[in-house]
């Protein structure tokens, strides 16, 4: 599972304080937790957002790339414009590592796509590093990826068609800079603690230490 955050919904208020209709914000914060998927970002945008079209906004909304961070949002927003807001505020994060990016070999796509999986699989920079450098290895030998978060990736080789939800920059950043580990298997427990193998015979006893399988 990737990281949850704290959800905060706080009214703002603004030029409402000012007439003294302290009743009636002009904006309330809202906190899009990592690895949150375009569904769950469409829902906390509830009935006090009027113009908010959820079904434009699902259409529209590329996931992935959609940053999740703590935003003050006018109540008057539209769906089109809340996209704009967020891939806006993607863009100035990822900035600073469009350089190394470039230089990987690996494109934007690809790290997003890695990004998303590290999210919903591992919870923790270094572990998220480390399963990086053994997903990245799995890439490279033309292994599946074989991860439960992504069932396609059972099927075939190659990373999921589409990111899997809106990653965080540790997770970003993970799959830019993987570590490399004698590791071919990886698992998460419950808890959260991954446990490593490097043959599957390995891996099978640890999924029935951990997992009970």
């Amino acid at each position: 599972m990737g990281i949850i955050l704290i959800l905060g919904i706080v009214s703002v208020y603004s030029s409402y304080r000012q007439r003294g209709r302290t009743n009636e914000p002009s904006s309330v914060r809202i906190t899009i937790p990592e690895g949150y998927d375009n569904q769950e970002i469409s829902k906390l945008f509830d009935s006090r957002f009027k113009y908010f079209d959820h079904d434009v906004f699902i259409q529209s909304a590329p996931q992935g790339y959609l940053f999740p961070d703590t935003y003050y949002v006018g109540l008057y927003m539209n769906a089109t414009a809340t996209v704009a807001l967020l891939k806006g505020n993607f863009t100035k994060k990822i900035a600073p590592l469009i350089p190394e990016i470039n230089k990987s070999g690996t494109s934007l796509r690809e790290i997003i796509l890695m990004a998303s999986i590290l999210e919903a699989e591992v919870r923790g920079v270094n572990d998220r590093r480390i399963v990086s450098g053994i997903l990245w290895k799995r890439l490279k030998i033309n292994m599946a990826l074989q991860v439960d978060s992504s069932p396609e990736t059972y099927e075939r080789p190659g990373l999921p068609k589409m990111p899997l939800n809106n990653p965080g920059l540790d997770s970003i950043t993970s799959a830019l800079r993987p570590i490399s580990s004698p590791y071919l298997y990886f698992l998460t427990d419950k808890s959260g603690k991954v446990y490593y193998a490097e043959t599957f015979e390995e891996h099978k006893v640890n999924r029935a230490k951990y997992l009970n399988k």
